[in-house]
């Protein structure tokens, strides 16, 4: 019982040192990248690829319920999301979101 209770306050203890290690701070300022402003003639290439990628996604779903793999309430639903990320990136003036880690730990 001993062994036990002091293998528990060991993890415990390592644990909460570990809270505040400077490698994690580092990891969260990396996350936090500042965002490249597009020229005009770069957001429209960029919409023009957007657009393209969106149209191929339609003619791709169309083709799942041709086949039968999706119903038509399915398909539109899948092609309602498209659309709506693709004006979400046109707001954002195609922006990349930042990247969210998986981890619990990144609460303050």
């Amino acid at each position: 019982m001993k062994k036990f209770l002091v293998i528990c306050l060991t993890a415990c203890s390592l644990f909460l040192v570990n809270l505040n290690h400077p490698a994690a701070e580092e990891k969260e300022n990396k996350a936090k990248t500042e965002s490249v402003q597009f020229t005009e003639a770069q957001k429209s290439e960029i919409a023009k690829i957007q657009k393209q990628i969106l149209a191929d996604k339609k003619i791709l779903i169309q083709k799942y319920v041709e086949y039968g793999a999706l119903s038509k309430e399915e398909a539109d639903k899948m092609v309602s999301h498209f659309e709506k990320h693709y004006k979400m990136m046109e707001e954002h003036n195609f922006q990349i979101p930042p990247h969210r880690p998986h981890t619990r730990h990144m609460h303050k």
